[in-house]
Protein backbone atom coordinates (compact mmCIF):
# COMPACT_ATOMS: atom_id res chain seq x y z
CA UNK A 1 0.00 0.00 0.00
CA UNK A 2 2.79 2.35 0.92
CA UNK A 3 4.73 1.42 -2.19
CA UNK A 4 1.75 2.25 -4.44
CA UNK A 5 1.28 5.60 -2.67
CA UNK A 6 4.94 6.53 -3.10
CA UNK A 7 4.86 5.58 -6.77
CA UNK A 8 1.68 7.61 -7.30
CA UNK A 9 3.06 10.71 -5.56
CA UNK A 10 6.36 10.45 -7.43
CA UNK A 11 4.54 10.19 -10.72
CA UNK A 12 2.46 13.28 -9.96
CA UNK A 13 5.59 15.24 -8.95
CA UNK A 14 7.36 14.28 -12.19
CA UNK A 15 4.29 15.30 -14.20
CA UNK A 16 4.20 18.71 -12.43
CA UNK A 17 7.90 19.27 -13.13
CA UNK A 18 7.37 18.45 -16.77
CA UNK A 19 4.39 20.84 -16.91
CA UNK A 20 6.44 23.64 -15.27
CA UNK A 21 9.32 22.98 -17.65
CA UNK A 22 6.98 23.23 -20.61
CA UNK A 23 5.47 26.47 -19.27
CA UNK A 24 8.89 27.91 -18.39
CA UNK A 25 9.79 27.50 -22.02
CA UNK A 26 7.10 30.14 -22.72
CA UNK A 27 9.48 32.78 -21.25
CA UNK A 28 12.94 33.65 -22.55
CA UNK A 29 15.39 36.10 -20.86
CA UNK A 30 18.40 37.52 -22.69
CA UNK A 31 20.90 39.45 -20.53
CA UNK A 32 24.69 40.00 -20.49
CA UNK A 33 26.53 36.75 -19.80
CA UNK A 34 29.82 38.37 -18.82
CA UNK A 35 30.54 40.18 -15.58
CA UNK A 36 29.60 43.88 -15.79
CA UNK A 37 31.82 46.53 -14.19
CA UNK A 38 30.11 49.02 -11.87
CA UNK A 39 31.88 52.15 -10.59
CA UNK A 40 30.89 53.72 -7.31
CA UNK A 41 28.78 56.87 -7.55
CA UNK A 42 28.31 56.25 -11.31
CA UNK A 43 25.06 55.22 -12.96
CA UNK A 44 24.92 52.15 -15.19
CA UNK A 45 22.02 50.88 -17.28
CA UNK A 46 21.52 47.43 -18.82
CA UNK A 47 19.02 46.33 -21.42
CA UNK A 48 17.33 42.98 -20.72
CA UNK A 49 15.26 41.29 -23.44
CA UNK A 50 12.15 39.32 -22.49
CA UNK A 51 10.46 37.15 -25.13
CA UNK A 52 6.99 35.57 -25.07
CA UNK A 53 7.53 32.09 -26.58
CA UNK A 54 3.91 31.12 -25.89
CA UNK A 55 1.05 31.03 -28.35
CA UNK A 56 -1.10 33.61 -26.50
CA UNK A 57 -0.87 37.22 -25.37
CA UNK A 58 0.58 37.23 -21.87
CA UNK A 59 1.33 39.81 -19.17
CA UNK A 60 4.67 39.54 -17.38
CA UNK A 61 5.78 41.08 -14.08
CA UNK A 62 9.46 41.85 -13.39
CA UNK A 63 11.45 41.97 -10.18
CA UNK A 64 15.10 42.07 -9.16
CA UNK A 65 16.85 40.85 -6.02
CA UNK A 66 18.55 42.24 -3.97
CA UNK A 67 16.79 45.59 -4.25
CA UNK A 68 19.56 47.94 -3.10
CA UNK A 69 21.30 50.24 -5.62
CA UNK A 70 18.96 49.05 -8.38
CA UNK A 71 15.70 50.07 -10.05
CA UNK A 72 13.71 49.00 -13.10
CA UNK A 73 12.41 51.14 -15.91
CA UNK A 74 9.12 49.23 -15.76
CA UNK A 75 7.66 46.46 -13.64
CA UNK A 76 5.24 44.80 -16.04
CA UNK A 77 4.68 44.38 -19.77
CA UNK A 78 2.14 42.71 -22.08
CA UNK A 79 3.62 40.80 -25.04
CA UNK A 80 2.04 39.10 -28.05
CA UNK A 81 3.26 35.64 -29.12
CA UNK A 82 6.95 35.74 -30.20
CA UNK A 83 7.14 39.45 -29.28
CA UNK A 84 10.30 40.71 -27.58
CA UNK A 85 10.22 43.51 -25.01
CA UNK A 86 13.03 45.66 -23.54
CA UNK A 87 13.43 46.23 -19.82
CA UNK A 88 16.05 48.73 -18.59
CA UNK A 89 17.89 47.96 -15.35
CA UNK A 90 19.50 50.96 -13.60
CA UNK A 91 22.29 50.55 -11.03
CA UNK A 92 24.24 53.13 -9.00
CA UNK A 93 26.49 51.91 -6.17
CA UNK A 94 27.09 54.57 -3.49
CA UNK A 95 30.46 56.27 -3.32
CA UNK A 96 31.43 54.36 -0.16
CA UNK A 97 30.44 50.92 -1.48
CA UNK A 98 32.97 48.12 -0.88
CA UNK A 99 34.80 46.74 -3.88
CA UNK A 100 33.97 43.18 -4.90
CA UNK A 101 31.42 40.96 -6.67
CA UNK A 102 27.64 41.27 -6.34
CA UNK A 103 24.98 39.06 -7.93
CA UNK A 104 21.51 40.29 -8.90
CA UNK A 105 18.68 37.95 -9.84
CA UNK A 106 16.18 39.14 -12.46
CA UNK A 107 12.82 37.33 -12.33
CA UNK A 108 10.01 37.29 -14.89
CA UNK A 109 6.58 35.96 -13.79
CA UNK A 110 3.75 35.13 -16.18
CA UNK A 111 0.35 36.27 -14.91
CA UNK A 112 -1.71 34.00 -17.16
CA UNK A 113 0.29 30.80 -16.53
CA UNK A 114 1.48 31.64 -12.98
CA UNK A 115 5.02 30.56 -13.81
CA UNK A 116 8.31 32.41 -13.45
CA UNK A 117 11.83 32.37 -14.82
CA UNK A 118 14.93 33.87 -13.14
CA UNK A 119 18.40 34.71 -14.36
CA UNK A 120 21.47 35.75 -12.39
CA UNK A 121 23.70 38.64 -13.46
CA UNK A 122 27.21 39.20 -12.11
CA UNK A 123 28.62 42.64 -11.36
CA UNK A 124 32.05 43.76 -10.18
CA UNK A 125 32.19 46.95 -8.12
CA UNK A 126 35.23 49.23 -8.42
CA UNK A 127 35.79 52.47 -6.50
CA UNK A 128 36.24 55.76 -8.36
CA UNK A 129 37.78 57.40 -5.29
CA UNK A 130 38.53 56.58 -1.69
CA UNK A 131 38.05 60.21 -0.57
CA UNK A 132 34.58 61.68 -0.86
CA UNK A 133 32.02 64.04 0.64
CA UNK A 134 29.98 61.84 2.92
CA UNK A 135 27.71 64.69 4.00
CA UNK A 136 27.16 68.45 3.85
CA UNK A 137 25.51 69.79 7.02
CA UNK A 138 23.75 73.10 7.51
CA UNK A 139 22.60 74.48 10.85
CA UNK A 140 19.00 75.09 9.66
CA UNK A 141 16.92 75.28 6.51
CA UNK A 142 15.14 78.63 6.89
CA UNK A 143 16.94 81.83 7.92
CA UNK A 144 16.13 85.46 8.63
CA UNK A 145 18.35 88.51 8.01
CA UNK A 146 20.84 88.91 10.88
CA UNK A 147 21.28 85.16 11.40
CA UNK A 148 24.38 83.06 10.70
CA UNK A 149 24.49 80.29 8.10
CA UNK A 150 26.90 77.53 9.14
CA UNK A 151 27.94 75.01 6.49
CA UNK A 152 29.89 71.87 7.42
CA UNK A 153 31.24 69.66 4.61
CA UNK A 154 32.19 66.19 5.95
CA UNK A 155 35.09 64.54 4.10
CA UNK A 156 35.74 60.81 4.48
CA UNK A 157 38.88 58.84 3.53
CA UNK A 158 38.12 55.10 3.48
CA UNK A 159 41.63 54.20 2.35
CA UNK A 160 43.22 52.47 5.36
CA UNK A 161 46.80 53.03 4.24
CA UNK A 162 47.25 56.37 2.47
CA UNK A 163 46.47 59.96 3.38
CA UNK A 164 45.35 62.45 0.72
CA UNK A 165 45.81 66.16 -0.05
CA UNK A 166 42.39 67.63 -0.82
CA UNK A 167 40.88 70.98 -1.71
CA UNK A 168 37.32 71.93 -0.82
CA UNK A 169 35.46 74.81 -2.51
CA UNK A 170 32.15 75.89 -1.00
CA UNK A 171 29.98 78.34 -2.94
CA UNK A 172 26.73 79.96 -1.87
CA UNK A 173 24.74 80.83 -4.97
CA UNK A 174 21.59 82.79 -5.73
CA UNK A 175 20.22 82.46 -9.29
CA UNK A 176 23.62 81.04 -10.41
CA UNK A 177 25.45 84.10 -9.05
CA UNK A 178 28.07 83.62 -6.34
CA UNK A 179 27.08 85.28 -3.05
CA UNK A 180 29.92 83.86 -0.93
CA UNK A 181 32.84 81.53 -1.56
CA UNK A 182 35.08 79.53 0.81
CA UNK A 183 38.23 77.62 -0.12
CA UNK A 184 39.97 75.09 2.20
CA UNK A 185 42.89 72.72 1.70
CA UNK A 186 44.28 70.07 4.06
CA UNK A 187 45.64 66.53 4.32
CA UNK A 188 43.19 63.85 5.45
CA UNK A 189 44.64 60.84 7.27
CA UNK A 190 43.96 57.21 6.32
CA UNK A 191 40.60 55.81 7.47
CA UNK A 192 39.46 59.14 8.93
CA UNK A 193 36.69 61.74 8.75
CA UNK A 194 37.23 65.52 8.69
CA UNK A 195 34.56 68.18 9.18
CA UNK A 196 35.04 71.74 7.92
CA UNK A 197 33.05 74.68 9.28
CA UNK A 198 32.31 77.85 7.28
CA UNK A 199 29.99 80.61 8.49
CA UNK A 200 28.22 83.35 6.58
CA UNK A 201 26.28 86.24 8.14
CA UNK A 202 23.04 87.38 6.50
CA UNK A 203 21.74 90.93 6.20
CA UNK A 204 19.03 92.69 4.23
CA UNK A 205 21.21 92.72 1.13
CA UNK A 206 20.58 88.98 0.86
CA UNK A 207 17.31 88.84 -1.07
CA UNK A 208 14.65 86.44 0.17
CA UNK A 209 14.33 83.13 -1.65
CA UNK A 210 16.17 79.88 -2.22
CA UNK A 211 19.97 79.66 -2.12
CA UNK A 212 22.19 76.77 -3.20
CA UNK A 213 25.30 75.53 -1.41
CA UNK A 214 27.64 73.87 -3.91
CA UNK A 215 30.56 71.94 -2.37
CA UNK A 216 33.29 70.56 -4.66
CA UNK A 217 36.06 68.21 -3.48
CA UNK A 218 39.25 68.02 -5.57
CA UNK A 219 42.61 66.27 -5.25
CA UNK A 220 46.01 67.91 -5.64
CA UNK A 221 45.82 67.38 -9.42
CA UNK A 222 42.67 69.53 -9.49
CA UNK A 223 40.52 66.52 -10.38
CA UNK A 224 36.98 66.60 -9.04
CA UNK A 225 36.52 63.70 -6.61
CA UNK A 226 33.03 64.49 -5.39
CA UNK A 227 30.41 67.23 -5.46
CA UNK A 228 27.34 67.86 -3.35
CA UNK A 229 24.60 70.46 -3.50
CA UNK A 230 22.14 71.41 -0.78
CA UNK A 231 19.82 74.37 -0.41
CA UNK A 232 18.40 76.73 2.19
CA UNK A 233 15.87 79.56 2.21
CA UNK A 234 15.87 83.12 3.50
CA UNK A 235 12.53 84.33 4.78
CA UNK A 236 10.92 87.39 3.25
CA UNK A 237 11.03 90.52 5.42
CA UNK A 238 8.91 93.48 4.28
CA UNK A 239 9.97 96.77 5.82
CA UNK A 240 9.54 100.18 4.20
CA UNK A 241 10.83 103.15 6.24
CA UNK A 242 9.95 106.78 5.54
CA UNK A 243 12.02 109.79 6.61
CA UNK A 244 10.72 113.35 6.14
CA UNK A 245 12.82 116.53 6.21
CA UNK A 246 11.75 120.16 5.75
CA UNK A 247 14.06 123.08 4.86
CA UNK A 248 12.58 126.57 5.14
CA UNK A 249 13.73 129.82 3.54
CA UNK A 250 12.17 133.25 2.99
CA UNK A 251 10.78 132.49 -0.45
CA UNK A 252 10.03 128.76 -0.34
CA UNK A 253 10.02 125.55 1.68
CA UNK A 254 11.59 122.33 0.43
CA UNK A 255 10.12 119.07 1.70
CA UNK A 256 12.06 115.85 1.12
CA UNK A 257 10.52 112.43 1.74
CA UNK A 258 13.04 109.58 1.66
CA UNK A 259 11.60 106.08 1.27
CA UNK A 260 14.01 103.21 2.02
CA UNK A 261 13.48 99.48 1.56
CA UNK A 262 14.94 98.00 4.75
CA UNK A 263 13.55 94.54 3.99
CA UNK A 264 15.04 91.77 1.85
CA UNK A 265 12.34 91.67 -0.82
CA UNK A 266 12.02 93.79 -3.95
CA UNK A 267 8.95 95.92 -3.35
CA UNK A 268 6.88 96.96 -6.35
CA UNK A 269 3.78 99.03 -7.10
CA UNK A 270 3.25 100.64 -3.73
CA UNK A 271 2.02 104.16 -2.92
CA UNK A 272 3.42 107.13 -1.00
CA UNK A 273 1.03 109.91 0.05
CA UNK A 274 1.47 113.46 1.32
CA UNK A 275 -1.37 115.43 2.94
CA UNK A 276 -1.13 119.27 2.79
CA UNK A 277 -3.46 122.20 3.54
CA UNK A 278 -5.77 122.84 0.60
CA UNK A 279 -4.40 126.35 0.03
CA UNK A 280 -0.92 124.97 -0.64
CA UNK A 281 -1.97 123.48 -3.99
CA UNK A 282 -1.31 126.90 -5.59
CA UNK A 283 2.29 126.79 -4.41
CA UNK A 284 2.98 123.07 -4.89
CA UNK A 285 5.91 122.27 -7.21
CA UNK A 286 7.07 118.61 -7.11
CA UNK A 287 10.21 117.25 -8.71
CA UNK A 288 8.28 114.08 -9.62
CA UNK A 289 4.64 114.60 -10.53
CA UNK A 290 2.18 112.62 -8.38
CA UNK A 291 -0.14 110.23 -10.16
CA UNK A 292 -3.13 111.52 -8.24
CA UNK A 293 -4.28 114.47 -6.16
CA UNK A 294 -7.49 114.40 -4.12
CA UNK A 295 -9.17 117.09 -2.03
CA UNK A 296 -10.51 115.93 1.33
CA UNK A 297 -12.17 118.71 3.31
CA UNK A 298 -9.60 121.42 3.93
CA UNK A 299 -6.73 119.09 2.92
CA UNK A 300 -5.28 117.94 -0.39
CA UNK A 301 -3.65 114.51 -0.68
CA UNK A 302 -0.95 113.82 -3.29
CA UNK A 303 -0.14 110.22 -4.25
CA UNK A 304 3.02 108.83 -5.91
CA UNK A 305 3.40 105.32 -7.31
CA UNK A 306 6.72 103.59 -6.65
CA UNK A 307 7.23 101.04 -9.40
CA UNK A 308 10.15 99.12 -7.90
CA UNK A 309 12.43 99.40 -4.87
CA UNK A 310 15.18 96.84 -4.23
CA UNK A 311 16.52 96.00 -0.74
CA UNK A 312 18.71 98.84 0.72
CA UNK A 313 17.60 101.05 -2.19
CA UNK A 314 16.08 104.47 -1.52
CA UNK A 315 13.98 106.85 -3.51
CA UNK A 316 13.45 110.52 -2.71
CA UNK A 317 10.30 112.52 -3.35
CA UNK A 318 10.97 116.25 -3.19
CA UNK A 319 8.57 119.12 -3.62
CA UNK A 320 8.57 122.85 -2.92
CA UNK A 321 5.98 125.33 -1.74
CA UNK A 322 6.86 128.55 -3.63
CA UNK A 323 5.52 132.10 -3.90
CA UNK A 324 4.48 133.62 -7.26
CA UNK A 325 7.40 136.04 -7.56
CA UNK A 326 9.77 133.15 -6.96
CA UNK A 327 8.12 131.26 -9.77
CA UNK A 328 8.73 134.19 -12.13
CA UNK A 329 12.33 134.49 -11.02
CA UNK A 330 12.82 130.76 -11.41
CA UNK A 331 11.39 130.83 -14.92
CA UNK A 332 13.64 133.72 -15.87
CA UNK A 333 16.67 131.95 -14.45
CA UNK A 334 15.81 128.80 -16.33
CA UNK A 335 15.54 130.74 -19.59
CA UNK A 336 18.88 132.43 -18.99
CA UNK A 337 20.59 129.16 -18.03
CA UNK A 338 19.25 127.34 -21.08
CA UNK A 339 20.36 130.19 -23.34
CA UNK A 340 23.83 130.33 -21.76
CA UNK A 341 24.22 126.56 -21.99
CA UNK A 342 23.12 126.60 -25.59
CA UNK A 343 25.45 129.49 -26.37
CA UNK A 344 28.39 128.05 -24.51
CA UNK A 345 28.11 124.44 -25.58
CA UNK A 346 27.20 124.83 -29.23
CA UNK A 347 29.98 124.33 -31.84
CA UNK A 348 32.09 127.44 -32.45
CA UNK A 349 33.56 128.75 -35.72
CA UNK A 350 36.20 131.49 -35.50
CA UNK A 351 37.63 133.23 -38.58
CA UNK A 352 40.96 135.03 -38.45
CA UNK A 353 43.75 136.17 -40.75
CA UNK A 354 47.49 136.76 -40.76
CA UNK A 355 49.35 139.07 -43.11
CA UNK A 356 49.28 142.54 -44.69
CA UNK A 357 46.83 143.50 -47.41
CA UNK A 358 49.17 144.35 -50.26
CA UNK A 359 48.99 143.51 -53.96
CA UNK A 360 50.78 140.27 -54.75
CA UNK A 361 51.36 139.38 -51.09
CA UNK A 362 49.78 136.26 -49.56
CA UNK A 363 47.45 136.44 -46.55
CA UNK A 364 46.58 133.33 -44.52
CA UNK A 365 42.92 132.90 -43.54
CA UNK A 366 42.19 130.44 -40.71
CA UNK A 367 38.88 128.84 -39.77
CA UNK A 368 38.94 127.31 -36.28
CA UNK A 369 36.06 124.86 -35.75
CA UNK A 370 35.54 123.45 -32.23
CA UNK A 371 32.86 121.03 -31.02
CA UNK A 372 31.95 122.30 -27.55
CA UNK A 373 29.00 119.94 -27.23
CA UNK A 374 29.03 116.72 -25.21
CA UNK A 375 27.97 114.74 -28.25
CA UNK A 376 29.61 114.00 -31.57
CA UNK A 377 28.50 116.08 -34.57
CA UNK A 378 28.53 114.52 -38.04
CA UNK A 379 28.35 115.29 -41.78
CA UNK A 380 30.03 118.66 -41.32
CA UNK A 381 30.23 121.06 -44.29
CA UNK A 382 32.23 124.27 -43.92
CA UNK A 383 31.61 127.08 -46.44
CA UNK A 384 33.66 130.24 -46.94
CA UNK A 385 34.00 132.73 -49.79
CA UNK A 386 36.60 135.19 -51.05
CA UNK A 387 35.65 138.51 -52.80
CA UNK A 388 36.76 138.96 -56.43
CA UNK A 389 39.40 141.52 -55.30
CA UNK A 390 41.52 138.61 -54.05
CA UNK A 391 42.50 135.27 -55.53
CA UNK A 392 42.81 131.94 -53.68
CA UNK A 393 46.31 130.49 -53.71
CA UNK A 394 46.04 126.83 -54.59
CA UNK A 395 48.42 125.79 -51.86
CA UNK A 396 46.90 124.44 -48.64
CA UNK A 397 48.52 123.58 -45.34
CA UNK A 398 45.49 121.70 -43.95
CA UNK A 399 42.51 119.87 -45.43
CA UNK A 400 42.12 120.74 -49.13
CA UNK A 401 38.73 122.34 -49.98
CA UNK A 402 36.78 122.18 -53.19
CA UNK A 403 36.84 125.48 -55.12
CA UNK A 404 34.10 127.06 -57.17
CA UNK A 405 34.52 130.35 -59.02
CA UNK A 406 31.58 132.71 -59.33
CA UNK A 407 31.05 136.33 -60.34
CA UNK A 408 30.78 137.19 -56.66
CA UNK A 409 34.14 135.59 -55.91
CA UNK A 410 35.56 132.17 -55.05
CA UNK A 411 33.62 129.68 -52.90
CA UNK A 412 35.53 127.17 -50.72
CA UNK A 413 33.91 124.04 -49.28
CA UNK A 414 35.35 121.54 -46.80
CA UNK A 415 33.69 118.27 -45.77
CA UNK A 416 34.45 116.69 -42.40
CA UNK A 417 32.92 113.34 -41.42
CA UNK A 418 32.56 114.03 -37.68
CA UNK A 419 33.93 115.90 -34.67
CA UNK A 420 34.02 114.29 -31.24
CA UNK A 421 33.19 116.27 -28.07
CA UNK A 422 35.88 118.92 -27.37
CA UNK A 423 37.61 118.10 -30.67
CA UNK A 424 38.97 121.03 -32.66
CA UNK A 425 39.81 121.33 -36.36
CA UNK A 426 41.73 124.17 -38.05
CA UNK A 427 41.17 124.88 -41.77
CA UNK A 428 43.35 127.38 -43.56
CA UNK A 429 43.83 128.82 -47.01
CA UNK A 430 45.75 131.68 -48.57
CA UNK A 431 44.56 134.61 -50.62
CA UNK A 432 46.49 137.17 -52.68
CA UNK A 433 45.02 140.61 -53.46
CA UNK A 434 44.94 141.24 -57.19
CA UNK A 435 45.33 145.02 -56.59
CA UNK A 436 46.39 147.28 -53.79
CA UNK A 437 43.31 148.04 -51.73
CA UNK A 438 42.62 151.28 -49.99
CA UNK A 439 40.85 151.09 -46.65
CA UNK A 440 39.44 147.72 -45.64
CA UNK A 441 38.75 144.43 -47.38
CA UNK A 442 35.69 142.89 -45.72
CA UNK A 443 35.64 139.11 -45.85
CA UNK A 444 32.17 137.56 -45.58
CA UNK A 445 31.11 135.28 -42.73
CA UNK A 446 32.02 131.60 -42.96
CA UNK A 447 29.31 129.14 -42.00
CA UNK A 448 29.08 125.51 -40.94
CA UNK A 449 26.26 123.03 -41.49
CA UNK A 450 26.29 119.83 -39.41
CA UNK A 451 24.02 117.08 -38.13
CA UNK A 452 23.32 116.34 -34.49
CA UNK A 453 23.27 112.81 -33.03
CA UNK A 454 19.52 112.70 -33.71
CA UNK A 455 20.06 113.63 -37.36
CA UNK A 456 18.86 117.24 -37.16
CA UNK A 457 20.68 119.87 -39.26
CA UNK A 458 22.18 122.90 -37.52
CA UNK A 459 23.93 126.00 -38.89
CA UNK A 460 26.41 128.37 -37.24
CA UNK A 461 28.22 131.47 -38.53
CA UNK A 462 31.56 133.03 -37.87
CA UNK A 463 32.06 136.74 -37.39
CA UNK A 464 32.96 139.02 -40.30
CA UNK A 465 36.67 139.69 -40.75
CA UNK A 466 37.96 143.04 -42.07
CA UNK A 467 41.55 143.30 -43.36
CA UNK A 468 43.16 146.74 -43.38
CA UNK A 469 44.72 147.84 -46.63
CA UNK A 470 47.32 150.51 -47.10
CA UNK A 471 47.45 153.72 -49.11
CA UNK A 472 49.25 153.28 -52.41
Amino acid sequence: MNTKFIITVSSLFIILLLIDSVHAQNIEIVSPEKTTILYTDKSKSLEILVKNNGDKIDTFYFSVWPTYWVSLERYWMTLRPDEVGNVSLFLRPPIDAEEGMVVYTFTVRSVDHNISLSKEMNFKILRTTSVFLSEVKINKQIFRPGEIVTIQPVITNINRKESAEVFVTTKILRDNSIVKKFEDSFSISPASIETLTNSFGLDIRNIAGEYEVDVVLKNKLNKVLDERTISFNIEAVHKIDEEKRTENSILYSTITVKITNNGNVVESDFYVTESLPLISKNFFYPEIEPIQQEEKGNRIVYTWLIKKLAPTESITITYQLRFTNLVLVSCLLIIIIVWVVWLFFRPQLRKSYMGLLTEGREITISLNLKNRQRKTIKDIIVHDSVPPLAAVVKKFDTLVPSLKRKESGTELTWKIKELSPKEERVLSYRIKPTIDILGKLKLPKAHVIYKTKKGKKRRILSKTVSIMGRVK
